[in-house]
């Protein structure tokens, strides 16, 4: 079946399509979710972040516009945007460490080019070594802001510290970085 076909059934809100596509697209998802949530959670939260995706997908069938790409791609978009949205709420309130970190990165860049990463493997052990060399909280939360995304308010609610406080350490840590690392090069 196309892309447009599926759009077209989706559309349409023809139930018959998400036998389909549970079907044909029940293993990607579990992969792509199971990559990101393996680590934190259980096989219960993979399932439910999948039934998530068909869900939402039924919820709104007209969001999928086959114009702007294919069917995979939008599905695996919407698995890992909602798995990160779960790998965020199992982890508040806990340490990220540096391991976790590199698990991750790694099961992203094996599994599926989710990530578009600009560093070399060699620089990412590199950066990662310069921030264990900080102090918390500063390390955790350049790790809240830059890897995982997370807004300040959102850092500031989860460390029960004020946004300013979260502001301040983002622009000394990134400062005590860049210190670190061109130490190293001998810039």
């Amino acid at each position: 079946m196309t892309d447009e076909e599926i759009a077209k059934r989706l559309h349409q809100k023809d139930m018959d399509i998400f036998d389909y596509i549970m079907e044909n697209y029940n293993k990607l998802l579990w992969v792509v979710i199971g990559n990101i949530l393996e680590k934190v959670g259980s096989s219960e939260d993979i399932e439910d972040c999948i039934s998530d995706v068909y869900i939402k997908l039924l919820e709104n069938p007209k969001i999928y516009d086959h114009k702007k790409g294919s069917f995979k791609s939008f599905l695996v978009r919407i698995g890992k945007n909602l798995a990160i949205d779960r790998y965020r709420k199992i982890t508040k309130g806990k340490k990220i460490t540096s391991a976790n970190m590199m698990e991750l990165h790694e099961d992203y860049r094996q599994h599926d080019d989710l990530l578009q990463f600009i560093l070399s493997k060699e620089d990412r052990i590199k950066i990662l070594e310069a921030l264990d060399t900080l102090k918390e909280p500063d390390r955790e939360i350049i790790v809240r802001r830059y890897y995982y995304n997370e807004r300040v308010k959102v850092i500031s609610e989860k460390m029960d510290l004020p946004s300013k406080k979260v502001e301040n350490k983002l622009y000394q840590g990134k400062l005590k970085l860049k210190t670190i690392l061109i130490g190293e090069e001998g810039v």
